[in-house]
């Protein structure tokens, strides 16, 4: 009997190496980081019912499980500094910024905050800007839509700019200035764009 335990032991013994050497306690492996992903920053306009179409892109935004905040525009400043504390830490990976309206300055002012703490956005969407933006040189693609018959105006681009901007006046369409928002193909667009912007922001 004692001779049949003696070799379960040091059967059991002989095994311990192997399964120390099967079992991964690297700091690593305890507590894996979480890799940076997409953000989405959508910025309303004057008042929060005055750009209903901001709201349907978050909603649909929501549905596909991309990482998206709405807020008025003059929150502007605060999700600067979100995207900035998440781009540092790694926490997001790709930034885009969507507004309508003052929320369309509000972007483009969001995206200046970004470039002076030396960081890069993905994407700039504008949707009729009432005021004049001009974009800083830190964002690799931007699109507006505006209305020249209304009181949308262009996007202009700064002096070191070295991205892509495309200006896409609306003005022959029966769209106003808010339901430019909601157009089935600026909706349909702006998603593409959104699902298919991926540059660092670091």
């Amino acid at each position: 009997m004692f001779t049949f335990f003696r070799a379960i032991a040091r059967f059991t013994i002989g095994l311990l190496p192997a399964l120390v050497l099967t079992i991964d306690v690297s700091p690593a492996a305890v507590a894996a980081p979480t890799a940076g992903h997409k953000k989405v920053y959508l910025l309303r306009g004057l008042t929060n019912i005055l750009s209903p179409g901001i709201d349907q892109l978050s909603d649909e935004l929501q549905k596909r499980g991309i990482d998206a905040t709405i807020a008025n525009h003059t929150f502007s400043d605060s999700l600067a500094s979100d995207a900035i504390d998440g781009c540092k830490s790694g926490r997001i990976n790709s930034v885009i910024l969507v507004g309508h309206s003052l929320g369309a300055r509000a972007a483009v002012a969001m995206a200046e905050l970004l470039q002076a703490a030396g960081l890069h956005v993905a994407l700039i969407i504008t949707i009729d800007p009432i005021v004049k933006a001009v974009v800083p040189n830190n964002v690799r693609l931007v699109k507006n839509f505006y209305l020249s018959s209304g009181v949308g105006t262009m996007v202009e681009h700064g002096g070191h700019f070295h991205g892509t901007l495309r200006n896409v006046d609306m003005a022959k369409t029966d769209y106003g200035h808010v339901s430019l928002t909601t157009a089935p193909a600026i909706q349909n667009q702006v998603m593409k764009d959104i699902l298919s912007a991926n540059s660092s922001c670091r």
